[in-house]
């Protein structure tokens, strides 16, 4: 989404205005999850929040959500692999290996 929505926020990260933007809405946040084809369970697992409960709680604000949800949603989008945002669940020889590639 490169146009802002009724509310003026610009989901388009890549846009100057996106980090200057008010904040995300739950209508925001959900339609962020659509467009990276995600369930709410994804999600949830991807933010690692302890109930789905609280992301149908966000998606239903009217109110803007925190802004660490916003700067977790940048950082889902520059994660390297996707694995976790799919459900993907490591072996313990993978998680190893992943944890040593991405050790400074």
């Amino acid at each position: 989404m490169t146009e802002p929505n009724e509310n003026g926020v610009n989901l388009d990260m890549h846009e100057p205005t996106f980090m200057g933007s008010p904040g995300i809405t739950g209508a925001d946040l959900k339609a962020w999850r659509k467009k990276h084809d995600m369930t709410q369970e994804m999600l949830r697992l991807a933010l690692e929040v302890g109930s789905r409960q609280t992301i149908i709680s966000w998606e239903k604000s009217e109110k803007r959500l925190p802004r660490y949800v916003q700067l977790a949603l940048i950082g889902l989008e520059h994660a390297d692999g996707h694995q976790f945002m799919t459900g993907y669940r490591f072996s313990a020889a993978e998680a190893r290996k992943a944890r040593k590639q991405s050790s400074f």
